[in-house]
């Protein structure tokens, strides 16, 4: 880190920006949900000529220490891996329908997705009982299975 990047974390103007983001993630890591280690506003992209404080809040994600140097050290090999994944499985014009998905979807937290989703579940009697149902039915396949298997 640059000596004048370094100054301009120290900026008042930064600081603000930091604190929001921090409240915006409930002060928790938004990869391993971690609360209680040092955490950082981690920069997703840098923007050429952009200060640090005027970047989108969409660029900006808390992270504990840990999983801010995992994206440091470990993003350029995942991000040549995928760039050569899509050289090899598809062609520009797939790529740009690709993007154009992405930039139309709303990404959401799948901790947070995975959650709503047992909560919806589990306050519905009707659905407690289908689970349920299938649960069973799904072990009574596999019995059946193995019994048909010893058969042979």
């Amino acid at each position: 880190m640059t000596s004048d990047y370094a100054k301009k974390l120290k900026d008042p103007r930064w600081q603000k920006k930091r604190l929001e983001i921090l409240n915006r993630d409930e002060w928790n890591c938004q990869i391993c949900h971690d609360s209680e280690s040092t955490l950082v506003v981690h920069h997703r992209r840098y923007l050429h000529g952009v200060e640090p404080w005027d970047y989108p809040d969409s660029y900006l994600v808390t992270l504990c220490e840990d999983c801010h140097e995992a994206e440091r050290t470990e993003r350029p090999d995942a991000e040549s891996d995928l760039i050569a994944m899509l050289r090899l499985n598809f062609f520009t014009s797939d790529i740009a329908s690709l993007t154009n998905g992405f930039h139309q979807l709303e990404l959401l937290h799948t901790a947070e997705v995975v959650a709503s989703v047992y909560e919806w579940a589990l306050s519905s009697p009707e659905i407690q009982g289908e689970l349920t149902l299938r649960y069973f039915n799904k072990i009574k396949e596999d019995v059946d299975a193995e019994k048909t298997t010893d058969r042979s």
